[in-house]
């Protein structure tokens, strides 16, 4: 989320949704000790909408009982009127936090600190699992050549300071390679954090010596939803919204959520959640998970080759979440025919990149989508057994779901 606008060419290298591939969860419902780390806030007051705050309370109800929380938000200092609203009469104005426990600002060295922190004490207890959340703004990474992948975006800090990919992913080689991380970021072109899966955060590198999955609200060369300072939280539509809201069962307004449950086995995992997410997040959102990411740096079919997939064959590779969505999708831009996903490939080449069109939002996460299950089932029909079970781990961990 950012007040600028600014869109970059949109690669299909980066981003989609293999999160939806469901294998049996082993890990995602614990009853280890649970740690969480919030960070929110923007890079100053006149982005610092009340939505990002809002976006930290609600996260904060529905943690599990008992859970080791740590939040840091804009100046870290809860008196503070840093909050910008916008009431009925559209007047804007600022308020103080209504955050229930502020532990420090967003910035930099608090963030390296505190993540410093849950790592030094994960070695203790390697298999309990950590929660990270960074709500707020982000930018593009400067300079960026529109050709290439967007790979060190950053997540924006207090103060106009700045947590880039790579040092976000520096941050992250202290933690034990057992520990299990779940990353939800869902600033602007989030989807660039995707890369702390390796090496250095570099795209091109090997798998880091992490058990870390992540979602993300947009793909890394777009903005994504839900900075607005609008008090009303029954207007927010956003990553943050569906995706926790089917995860909990509970939406910010407290009102009871079904649907996602797609596979019938009582529970509702990240991949499910996703899902729900691209169906019902009618807004700018181009949703991101680490296995799109992963599919995408080790499987490489070229685009043209994906996309003359017939339509039959994605919806029989693809799980009862995904299949769900893609139907959907396909419903809502009116696909018809075998040859559709190649169809809407041909409409995505030539969109303006910067549209905020929902159909054109739904060409994206239609075409991303179908790509993910494609290149999943071409790892999966491979001879290489070592990555097979590199991402059967981490689609694994994307099926759990650390509030249950």
């Amino acid at each position: 989320m950012k007040g600028q606008r600014l869109f970059l060419t949109i690669s299909l290298s980066i981003g989609a949704a293999a999160c939806l591939i469901a294998w049996t969860p082993v890990i995602g419902f614990y009853n280890a000790p649970f740690r969480t780390l919030i960070v929110g806030g923007g890079p100053d007051i006149e982005h610092n909408q009340v939505a990002i705050e809002s976006n930290v309370r609600y996260l904060n109800r529905l943690l599990p009982p008992g859970s080791q929380t740590r939040v840091l938000f804009a100046d870290g200092n809860p008196e503070t009127k840093d909050i910008q609203c916008q009431g009925d009469d559209a007047k804007v104005f600022y308020k103080k936090s209504d955050i229930a426990k502020i532990d420090g600002p967003s910035e930099l060295g608090t963030i390296k600190s505190e993540l410093a922190t849950i790592a030094a004490d994960a070695q203790s207890n390697p298999d309990a699992p950590v929660l990270l959340y960074f709500t707020g703004h982000g930018s593009p990474e400067p300079n960026q050549d529109p050709k290439r992948r967007a790979e060190n975006n950053s997540y924006d800090l207090w103060n106009h300071k700045e947590l880039t990919v790579k040092e976000f992913a520096a941050s992250l080689k202290s933690f034990p390679k057992t520990t299990p991380i779940t990353l939800v970021m869902v600033e602007c072109f989030s989807g660039a954090f995707g890369n702390v899966l390796f090496d250095n955060g570099d795209f091109d590198g090997g798998l880091a010596d992490l058990k870390l999955c992540g979602f993300f609200a947009s793909v890394a060369q777009r903005p994504a939803a839900g900075c607005t300072p609008e008090l009303k939280e029954a207007n927010y539509r956003d990553f943050t919204s569906y995706f926790f809201a089917a995860l909990s069962g509970v939406d910010r307004l407290g009102n009871k959520i079904v649907g996602a449950d797609y596979n019938h086995d009582g529970k509702v995992g990240m991949n499910e959640a996703f899902a729900y997410s691209l169906i019902h997040d009618d807004s700018i959102d181009t949703p991101v998970c680490t296995s799109d990411v992963f599919l995408r740096r080790f499987v490489k079919t070229p685009d043209p080759e994906v996309m003359a997939t017939p339509f039959s064959d994605v919806q029989k590779w693809a799980t009862r979440a995904q299949r769900t969505a893609l139907d959907w999708l396909s419903d809502s831009l009116e696909l018809k025919g075998q040859d559709r996903v190649q169809q809407t490939y041909n409409t995505f080449l030539k969109m303006n990149m910067e549209s905020d069109q929902l159909n054109d939002v739904h060409v994206i996460r239609f075409v991303r989508l179908a790509k993910s299950i494609v290149l999943a089932h071409t790892l999966e029909a491979s001879s290489d057994s070592a990555m097979k079970s590199k991402f059967a781990e981490l689609v694994q961990a994307e099926s759990g779901n650390p509030l249950r």
